[in-house]
């Protein structure tokens, strides 16, 4: 991929402050993602993760750029080290908006003076943030739309999630309120698997408890993570770090259905895989933007229940729309999602043959 427009480096020597952020365009005046706080984040992967959100926006019909921002750390004064970034990003408030992503919560973002007026995105709503459910909702609905174009619901289908974290949670919540079995979810500590289906319940319960390490203490014996790709199942949701499906994962996969969670799942060759084996690789920025949604989509005075039916709404269209589009071109959705957020930009930014070639794959 091309480089990135910007990328801001931040260092505060005082509370150790190691952070960046990446603008990936400059065709619109203001540019948004959230900040990834990992001890080994870097700017090859937030540079991607920028991209991702350019083609998430575009696919949500919201004129920002994409960004994301990257904070390293691993230990000392978490609190210390966040006030003095979010000090730091003030200058930038005119042309950077960022929020939650990995290891990072809205409490971080939350004004201080909010009181009793929290905004919608740092709400809980059932005991998760709304922000976990507004993209696990998301690909909840991403995921029946995609059965639904196969003459298949999402009631009684068999769900397997990479990541049980912030959208692993929610998508499990939201896929088991709907009726599906979540038969397996995984951690970087293993997986979890049972085909009559796991009690999604006790497993968010586990996490509040013992984290990444809730794999330990399930009803079922641990398994190596890895064994997730080889299961059989309906929807096959990854939820981690970039590139989990290889084309090697691709050639054997077990599913009917990819719905990402994560950003960039699908490593080079993988989607093509996919698409010559019949298996629905659904694009990983419109199943996984119901974060934008709630940003942009729902008023932020909204009951949280009615805006995630919202949110289901607008992500389950814009999937049927992009299927119908793909079936009709025997492209990969993929591609036509590719077409549809380039000529949104391109009409919205004015953005030139060339600017666009930059930011989007050839033979798009």
């Amino acid at each position: 991929m091309t480089r990135p427009a910007r990328v801001i480096e931040i260092r505060d020597e005082r509370t150790g402050l190691d952070a960046f952020v990446v603008i990936d365009h400059e065709l619109l005046s203001i540019a948004a993602g959230g900040t990834r706080m990992l001890p080994d984040v870097s700017i090859d992967e937030v540079a991607r993760l920028a991209r991702a959100m350019t083609w998430k926006f575009a696919a949500c019909r919201v004129p920002y750029a994409g960004a994301k921002a990257g904070v390293r750390f691993a230990d000392g004064d978490r609190d210390a080290v966040m006030a003095a970034y979010l000090r730091a990003l003030e200058p930038m408030q005119e042309f950077f908006l960022t929020g939650p992503d990995m290891g990072t919560f809205p409490s971080d973002f939350a004004p201080a003076d909010a009181g009793s007026d929290i905004p919608l995105w740092a709400k809980e709503h059932e005991g998760l943030g709304m922000d976990d459910l507004a993209t696990g909702h998301g690909v909840k609905a991403a995921a029946q739309a995609a059965l639904r174009h196969l003459g298949r619901e999402l009631s009684g289908a068999s769900v397997a999630i990479e990541g049980f974290g912030k959208v692993g949670a929610g998508t499990a919540r939201a896929a088991a309120g709907a009726g599906a079995r979540v038969v397996a979810i995984s951690t970087v500590h293993g997986l979890l698997a049972d085909p009559e289906g796991l009690d999604v319940e006790s497993l968010i319960k586990l996490r509040g408890r013992h984290g990444d390490r809730l794999v330990e203490h399930g009803a079922v014996a641990l398994r190596p993570r890895e064994d997730l790709f080889k299961l059989d199942c309906d929807v096959l949701v990854p939820g981690a770090r970039p590139d989990s499906i290889t084309q090697k994962v691709a050639e054997s996969l077990r599913c009917a259905v990819v719905a990402p969670g994560a950003n960039a799942p699908y490593a080079p060759g993988a989607v093509e895989t996919l698409h010559r084996r019949e298996i629905i690789a659904v694009p990983d920025f419109v199943a996984n933007s119901g974060g934008v949604h709630l940003y942009e989509s729902v008023p932020q005075d909204d009951e949280p229940a009615r805006a995630l039916e919202t949110i289901e709404s607008l992500v389950a269209e814009a999937v049927s729309r992009l299927l119908e589009l793909a079936s009709a071109e025997s492209i990969p959705p993929m591609a036509a999602a590719f077409s549809d957020a380039r000529e949104y930009l391109r009409t919205t930014a004015s953005a030139s043959p060339e600017a666009l070639d930059e930011l989007f794959p050839a033979g798009d």
